[in-house]
C-alpha cells in the first residue's frame, strides 16, 4: 500500500481554495499511484475556525465541500479533517473528525476524542 501526507496552507472558509488544493492533490497521488492520501485537521475548512463554528451557512458549506471532494476519490482513498455534526442530544453539536472517502462517497467518519478544554478546543 502507498501512502502519500499532504501538509498543505489551508484558509478558514476558503472552501473553493481548500477544495481545488485537495482535489488537485488526489488527482496528483492517483497519477503516482498512491492507494491513500491523508490530509490534516481541519483541511476543509482551515484552522482554527472558531467562531465560523457557530454558524449554520459555514456547517452547510462544510458538508457540501466533504461531498465534492469524495467525488473525486475515485481508484484513491482520502482522509480530510471537518467539523461534523452531533446528532447526538449529549456532547457539544459538533466533532473534530477525519473522513475518509473512497470510490466517490464517505466510507466512514473518525470522532477526534479528548479534546483541550482551553483557548479554540
Amino acid at each position: 500500500m502507498k501512502i502519500a501526507l499532504c501538509q498543505l496552507n489551508y484558509h478558514i472558509a476558503n472552501f473553493e481554495g481548500n477544495s481545488s488544493k485537495i482535489i488537485s492533490n488526489i488527482l496528483k497521488a492517483k497519477k503516482d499511484g498512491v492507494d491513500l492520501i491523508v490530509f490534516s485537521e481541519l483541511s476543509v475548512c482551515g484552522y482554527p475556525p472558531q467562531d465560523f463554528l457557530e454558524q449554520k451557512d459555514f456547517i452547510t458549506e462544510v458538508e457540501q465541500t466533504v461531498s465534492k471532494i469524495a467525488e473525486s476519490c475515485n481508484g484513491i482513498a482520502a482522509i480530510v479533517g471537518a467539523p461534523v455534526i452531533n446528532k447526538s442530544k449529549q456532547g457539544k453539536k459538533l466533532f473534530n473528525s477525519a473522513i475518509m472517502m473512497y470510490e466517490g462517497k464517505v466510507q466512514f467518519i473518525q470522532h477526534k476524542t479528548h479534546l483541550p478544554t482551553y483557548d479554540v478546543f
